[in-house]
């Protein structure tokens, strides 16, 4: 059987590339199935709430450390997709993987809970897909300034479009300060 889930250079952080079938007609793909995923994962993953937003180019959204896991998919356009390992007890904390999502790579990203999650779109617009384990509630996620120098995130813009609550994320050495100071971080 094909295994078409890699694991990224972050654990638990998985890349899922499943075949696309196009013809004259337009294109067919799968984007997970359940069952592999949880064989890669070793747990179940029990999707809750579906999200989907559209955005505009350059439009950067992130960085957001959740509770919960996220499967993220690009429907319509092209983003530089950022996840932060920020699990404190994780041999990676504070490294950064970036994987292009969308119409060039037909790709999904498992993200696992308490990492960051962010992307820039690259195109003119892009429809960006996320299933999560749990319920979105107010209060329940934390925010990391994507420009914050100890991630040095090589975002592929000057001019970003950032929201005000992206804007008042937190540096890493704020909202992790003994894991920083004592630890450093990975790039």
């Amino acid at each position: 059987m094909q295994d078409y889930i890699e694991e990224s250079d972050i654990s638990g952080v998985f890349v899922i590339k499943r075949p696309v079938f196009a013809d004259s007609r337009g294109f067919f793909r799968e984007t997970f199935r359940k069952n592999e995923l949880d064989d890669r994962l070793g747990f179940s993953f029990d999707i809750v709430q579906a999200n989907h937003s559209r955005s505009q180019k350059d439009t950067l959204r992130g960085l957001h450390i959740a509770p919960w896991h996220k499967l993220v998919t690009v429907l319509n356009g092209l983003v530089q997709q950022i996840v932060v390992d920020l699990r404190e007890d994780s041999q990676t904390f504070g490294k950064h993987v970036s994987i292009l999502l969308g119409e060039d790579n037909w790709s999904g990203v498992f993200i696992p809970k308490n990492c960051g999650n962010g992307f820039l779109v690259l195109t003119p617009s892009a429809d960006y897909n996320y299933l999560t384990s749990e319920n979105w509630v107010v209060g329940k996620e934390k925010y990391i300034l994507y420009n914050d120098p100890d991630l040095n995130i090589p975002w592929q813009t000057n001019n970003p479009l950032v929201s005000e609550k992206d804007q008042s994320g937190k540096f890493l050495k704020d909202l992790f300060p003994a894991k920083v100071l004592n630890e450093g971080t990975k790039q």
